[in-house]
């Protein structure tokens, strides 16, 4: 749970004595799980910091969701377009368990950035990381297949939301088969089978709806080239 400014990247740079001429202007909102935060090219201007829980980015062709990416506690939503003359929403974006997020109109954001060039700075820096994100799922969708594309994504998310727990790693975010099959670009089937191959080879085990790395070194191996740096893999490196 974010609980102060200091805790949200784009903020940081902010003298900490200046928060609260901007904590009024913010307006917290409880939403349920499966809530649409906003839709693909929907209209609207309003900026969300994520304090808890997670959400999902989401675009979909054809009736095919895929997903681009997950945001977590501290993350911006809906600056890109805040800063830009359109306002139409870029991605969807959707509740993947409870969340609190801090409102924040357009207005007032862009006020913010005026006096805060550091704010803008940011901004930038985390446009960068989620391009990077998006270049490597794209090699993801058009080089790799299954395996390999399976083996990056849980290195990926070890990377961003792993912790180690003795011999063995645990991704600690609670993730479907459903959600890995769309951000993957795969079948649902597809994804089961190569988790179920991976089980038996002893390089994964699934408990709940939670995924352990038993060979972190092995399923980095399967990776290629794709990543050689570790902490290129990281959403953000704010």
């Amino acid at each position: 749970m974010i609980s102060t400014l200091s805790e949200v990247p784009i903020f940081s740079d902010i003298p900490k004595d200046d928060f609260s001429q901007i904590l009024p202007l913010l307006k917290e909102r409880k939403l349920k799980k499966n809530h649409v935060l906003m839709f693909e090219n929907d209209q609207s201007e309003d900026v969300y910091i994520l304090r808890s829980g997670i959400v999902k980015v989401y675009r979909i062709h054809e009736g095919k969701e895929i997903v681009l990416s997950i945001s977590s506690p501290g993350d911006i939503i809906g600056e890109v377009e805040a800063l830009s003359n359109d306002n139409h929403r870029i991605s969807s974006i959707e509740a993947l368990d409870h969340i609190t997020v801090w409102l924040l109109s357009r207005q007032d954001f862009l006020r913010i950035v005026e006096k805060y060039p550091s704010v803008l700075r940011k901004a930038y820096m985390i446009l960068v990381e989620r391009t990077r994100a998006l270049n490597r799922l794209v090699r993801y969708l058009s080089f790799y297949d299954v395996r390999a594309k399976t083996a990056n994504l849980l290195i990926d998310l070890y990377y961003n939301f792993g912790k180690p727990e003795g011999c063995i790693y645990k991704i600690d975010l609670k993730i479907n088969q459903s959600l890995l099959a769309s951000m993957l670009g795969v079948t649902r089937e597809s994804v089961s089978k190569t988790l179920g191959d991976f089980q038996h080879e002893g390089l994964i085990d699934i408990r709940g709806k939670y995924l352990f790395l038993l060979d972190k070194n092995k399923l980095e191996s399967m990776c290629g080239e794709t990543e050689e740096n570790p902490a290129m893999r990281k959403w953000t490196n704010l």
